[in-house]
């Protein structure tokens, strides 16, 4: 039977409960060119029970793993158990047992205080941070290093530290999947759809399905492309009939375009309107190519909370900056803008299709003339432009 090496890559603090004596560790693998995340629950108790319990999980997950890229070698028929290695076992037993250590204590002390509960600080454990312990590894298993460090900033939103890692990653092993794909991933977040362009062919060439081809199609929308787009929604129609993905990249390529887009998000809605809540939360964009650049034509905090009946500006505020609604950041400036369009927008969506608790509505009676000139002059070249793209088609 031919030995599988284990290798543990990291391992992270997501949460811990004061009140319930436990802590959820989420932890990284690799086993047989496959790599794989996970999490575990565990009650406090001593170091070494911990990390007997934490091994015994990440042995089971490892099994799963192996059965799955090994059908043939499993447990069971002849009786004989599955042969995983823990690589540098001892080492990462003592890593582990200092790294739970430093948990318990700090949970302890903070625990006993008086008062507001503090944060955990000993939070992640990266197996091969050091240099003489990543060196001496295969190239393959460097590429998954990088990989979950790279995850793993991602999941923090460290977007641009993410970038270094899966680039990294790429030079190991070039055209990996999982690789162009999170690094598609991130440069999108840092609003660099351009650059991720190249990642995103790469990945839906390699994996070819209907959320790698709607991740291309979506960034050449945010790219002003949207011939290229309307191409790619097609082929995610003629190849994947069933999937809800290319109606929704329609309806967000309608709505820039300035066209029906209520009557295609309408149809995914009476299909399964959990999946379009979470969808419009997660990646809709309510951003109109008309209004790029044009500060001028954007309230400030103060016109736009009157407008949607905030009782003060930090209301709105804190929205915006959670990414709850439409709004434009200067970071050079310090300012925030928002556009009257975009913001009905945002109002009619969450109420039609029942995004909060509460319904949202819009007061132009509170809006002085100066405040409204400022959009009427915007809304004529919007109409001006959509008369342009009608003419066209």
């Amino acid at each position: 039977m031919d030995l599988s090496e284990l290798y543990l890559l990291s391992t992270y603090l997501k949460k811990w409960s004061f009140g319930e004596n436990r802590i959820s560790l989420n932890y990284s693998v690799t086993l047989n060119e496959s790599y794989q995340r996970d999490s575990i629950d565990m009650r406090l108790a001593s170091p070494v029970n911990m990390v007997n319990e934490l091994l015994n999980h990440i042995f089971h997950g490892a099994k799963e793993i192996k059965s799955d890229t090994d059908p043939d070698n499993t447990e069971g028929g002849n009786g004989q158990p599955l042969n995983i290695m823990l690589v540098n076992e001892p080492e990462v037993k003592r890593k582990l047992s200092v790294f739970l250590s430093k948990i318990l204590r700090e949970f302890n002390q903070n625990k006993r205080s008086r008062g507001r509960f503090k944060m955990i600080n000993t939070r992640s454990l990266d197996f091969y941070y050091n240099d003489f312990e990543f060196e001496p590894l295969t190239d393959d298993i460097k590429f998954y290093v990088y990989l979950n460090r790279g995850v793993n900033k991602l999941t923090g939103d460290l977007w641009s530290n993410a970038v270094d890692d899966f680039k990294q990653a790429l030079l190991y092993k070039e055209g990996d999947v999982l690789a162009n794909k999170y690094l598609a991933q991130a440069l999108r977040k840092l609003g660099r759809h351009e650059e991720s362009l190249e990642y995103l062919k790469a990945y839906a060439e390699a994996d070819n399905s209907a959320e790698s081809l709607e991740a291309l199609a979506s960034s050449y929308v945010h790219l002003g492309d949207f011939k290229l787009a309307k191409e790619v929604y097609k082929k995610i129609e003629a190849n994947f009939p069933d999937s809800l993905l290319a109606l929704f990249g329609k309806a967000q390529l309608s709505y820039k375009e300035g066209k029906g887009y209520k009557q295609l998000l309408d149809k995914i809605y009476k299909i399964d309107p959990d999946w379009l809540q979470e969808k419009i939360k997660s990646e809709w964009d309510y951003k109109l190519p008309a209004y790029k650049d044009r500060e001028e034509h954007m309230w400030n905090a103060a016109v736009a909370s009157r407008y949607l009946g905030f009782e003060k500006p930090f209301d709105l505020t804190r929205k915006a900056f959670n990414e709850e609604l439409p709004s434009y950041f200067n970071s050079e400036k310090g300012t925030i803008r928002f556009v009257k369009d975009e913001l009905e927008a945002w109002v009619d969506m969450m109420n039609r299709y029942k995004m909060d608790t509460v319904d949202y509505h819009t007061y132009e009676d509170r809006l002085t003339a100066a405040e409204i000139a400022v959009t009427k002059i915007k809304k004529k070249r919007t109409a001006k432009k959509k008369d342009e793209n009608n003419a066209e088609e």
